[in-house]
């Protein structure tokens, strides 16, 4: 299967090129590949063919097309030479390109980020949690179209709550230029809600915009579970054992997150602990700190809370809390960042036992057990009543980013409170 290829654009057809085109070998080596043709097709009316065409010019201007300019991202991507780079490190890359003005603002979304991400590792690459060289020019082009596919989603979604019923469905299909029947908006929209709760989320649309574009796609692309296991085995396989000679691969359990959570407790209490933790992830003393420093601070002295997703959740959750949005946790923010922390993993490792049906959202049958397997004392009443807090549009499911928020305030109110100066 070829991963990537790429051949110098001489300003003719590309069919028409003679030059052999390069793909990434085994070695992750970019190299000619003679066996690699280009060959014209038909022009398609389909208009989501003809949306994923109009793109093609805009790949070209952002670089994601482009053999030298991919070897100097991946050069400035991969600082210390190793051939993997983490979430943390792509997530910041983005940021610079953006802030530099070489990228346009829209492609720095979390959410988008996090699905080009996860179908890069998943579906394109290997399985474990780092994105290599080999895998990298599908790392670009999934960062492009998800990002695409979002700004397609937040004109689709007019109530602005992430998901959108079958009215919005019909509205923002007639903006993208595709004017449906009711029944035929609503036999499509059918197709995308799998699970019939009358609401989609973008996992779901993004599959149902890729089908269009993508007609011989494989279901499992959408796959939304992410896992570390196999790390150590691809390093081993990509870097030999003194890439983890080092390292040892250990099973979460509750009780290590237990562990984690009373000293997080103890921290939050203690205002001389918490600010020397302000102080070191805040090492050049500018009262914010990136993600990029978080992911840091996380490997080297929390590993238990190393899951990216559960991460990026609880670093969003923490920027967002006071309003403003920024790409930067505050020093008010600190606390709700460190409670964050600790209960979106804990959370997130329960959620992956609880949530049966994968959606990544909860059932009140759902939400009770994973209050119950997260261990908190309630009793029917208490559980029922709070469900119906959280679940403020009564459609009788909440996401997992709501459940966690709320999972927070109940068991560490402590902080919620900000930090003193």
């Amino acid at each position: 299967m070829v991963l990537g290829s790429l051949v110098q654009d001489t300003g003719y057809s590309p069919t028409k090129i003679s030059a052999h085109w390069c793909c990434v070998d085994s070695d992750g080596q970019w190299r000619a590949d003679p066996s690699v043709l280009c060959s014209p097709m038909p022009a398609s009316n389909d208009p989501f063919v003809q949306l994923r065409t109009s793109l093609e010019s805009e790949m070209e201007q952002y670089g994601f097309n482009n053999m030298d300019k991919l070897r100097q991202l991946w050069k400035r991507l991969d600082f210390n030479g190793n051939n993997i780079v983490s979430l943390a490190e792509i997530d910041k890359l983005v940021v610079e390109m953006v802030a530099g003005g070489m990228w346009p603002s829209w492609l720095n979304n979390k959410p988008a980020l996090m699905r080009a991400y996860k179908k890069t590792i998943l579906k394109d690459g290997d399985g474990d949690d780092w994105v290599t060289k080999r895998e990298f020019h599908n790392l670009l082009l999934n960062i492009f179209w998800f990002n695409k596919l979002w700004q397609i989603f937040e004109v689709v979604d007019s109530g602005d709550d992430r998901r959108i019923d079958v009215n919005e469905f019909i509205r923002g299909m007639s903006q993208l230029g595709l004017h449906l029947s009711p029944a035929e908006a609503q036999e499509q929209f059918s197709k995308i809600d799998s699970n019939h709760g009358g609401q989609v989320l973008f996992v779901e649309f993004c599959a149902y915009v890729r089908g269009r574009v993508h007609p011989d796609g494989n279901p499992s692309f959408d796959a939304d579970i992410m896992s570390g296991e196999k790390c150590t085995k691809v390093m081993r396989q990509s870097h030999g054992n003194t890439a983890t000679r080092e390292l040892k691969v250990t099973r979460k359990t509750m009780g290590a997150f237990d562990t984690v959570e009373k000293k997080f407790k103890g921290i939050l209490t203690d205002l001389g602990k918490l600010r020397s933790l302000w102080h070191r992830i805040d090492f050049n003393g500018n009262n914010i700190v990136s993600l990029a420093e978080i992911d840091k601070l996380v490997v080297e002295e929390f590993p238990v809370l190393n899951h990216k997703p559960a991460l990026m959740r609880a670093y969003k959750a923490a920027i967002r809390s006071d309003g403003d949005s920024d790409a930067w946790v505050e020093k008010h923010e600190f606390k709700k960042l460190l409670g964050y922390l600790i209960y979106f993993n804990k959370l997130f490792w329960v959620f992956e036992s609880c949530d049966g049906d994968r959606d990544r959202r909860l059932t009140y049958n759902e939400f009770k057990w994973c209050l119950n397997t997260a261990g908190a004392r309630m009793s029917e009443n208490e559980i029922r009543s709070d469900f119906s807090k959280v679940d403020r549009n009564g459609g009788g499911i909440i996401l997992f980013d709501e459940f966690c928020k709320y999972f927070t305030m109940k068991s560490c109110p402590e902080c919620l409170t900000e930090m003193a100066q």
